[in-house]
């Protein structure tokens, strides 16, 4: 395990990794705040800087590297038995890789602004639909909803998976890398183009959706609903205040987000602001992280 290499691991990149979006960002985007992943937080207080690669808990006032993030992530365990866990979530992530690539990949494109010659075709590569069935997303489902985005970033040619929103942003998806370009904003899948469904489905991210997808090919009827349901995919749970006003057109709405703390805060959010429509369907997955990870049969880690 090469400790320096553990240390040079983008600190935004495992909190996305673990389900964390920021939900502000300041200076520039070079320091960001999120929610905090070490305790209840109902005020963005953990911040992040994305230069430093240091983060620091304005609650909890602590703060270091990514190292001493894993640590305080796994109960103040050990040093190495800290490395050891980091090491394995940057292995299934992708983002631990003996390419210095990857790294730069991380820390520069978190700014949309670096990223120029943007170009959306139909989802060919090769590489993507690997991609897509490592996660267990059939080639048919992943080529119906997702498209395929080419870029650069200082000089340097980047492709990966792009899923749309209404607004014409786009969330990027790819084995070393999560991010989007343009306006964050929910998206919204419908059955029928002309009239919406009774109820909807609401997902926190597009691979989620398309696991549910991938579920209801199969007819797993512990988790799909047994109806056609238009979907919405927030795209991130910072995004929940922005979702309500499609949400609410619905006579119900079953929720598929992640049981992580911003997965049960979104929850907790939409429950409080349309009472009585909001029925939580990540109790079905429980022993899961997300509804992808039900799908390729990965229990949470204790």
């Amino acid at each position: 395990m090469e400790i320096e290499r553990l240390r040079q691991i983008p600190i935004v990149a495992l909190l996305s990794h673990l389900g964390h979006e920021p939900v502000s960002r300041m200076r520039g985007g070079r320091q960001l705040m999120y929610y905090s992943p070490l305790r209840g937080d109902f005020n963005p207080s953990f911040s992040v800087s994305v230069d430093k690669n240091l983060w620091f808990d304005f609650g909890l006032s602590v703060g270091g590297n990514v190292i001493d993030l894993a640590i305080a992530m796994r109960g103040g365990c050990s040093f190495r038995e800290a490395a050891v866990w980091l090491e394995n979530q940057s292995l299934s992530a992708g983002f631990y890789n003996s390419s210095p690539v990857v790294f730069d990949h991380y820390q520069h494109h978190r700014r949309e602004s670096e990223m120029q010659s943007v170009k959306v075709v139909p989802l060919a590569k090769t590489s993507l639909y690997t991609y897509l069935s490592s996660r267990l997303i059939p080639p048919d489902i992943g080529r119906r909803y997702c498209k395929e985005v080419h870029y650069t970033v200082r000089g340097k040619q980047y492709f990966g998976l792009c899923f749309t929103n209404i607004l014409g942003g786009m969330e990027i998806r790819n084995p070393f890398f999560k991010g989007s370009f343009g306006v964050k904003a929910p998206s919204i899948i419908t059955i029928e183009k002309e009239k919406r469904t009774r109820a909807c489905c609401v997902f926190e991210g597009f691979m989620d959706f398309l696991s549910y997808k991938a579920l209801e090919r199969v007819c797993d009827k512990d988790i799909i609903i047994p109806f056609p349901c238009d979907c919405i995919i927030l795209n991130s749970t910072a995004l929940v205040k922005k979702a309500v006003a499609f949400i609410d057109v619905y006579e119900k709405a079953y929720c598929y987000l992640d049981n992580d703390n911003a997965g049960w805060r979104a929850s907790e959010q939409l429950e409080e602001m349309m009472p009585g429509k909001i029925e939580r369907c990540s109790e079905k997955y429980l022993c899961y992280n997300d509804l992808n990870d039900y799908l390729a049969k990965k229990p949470k880690s204790r």
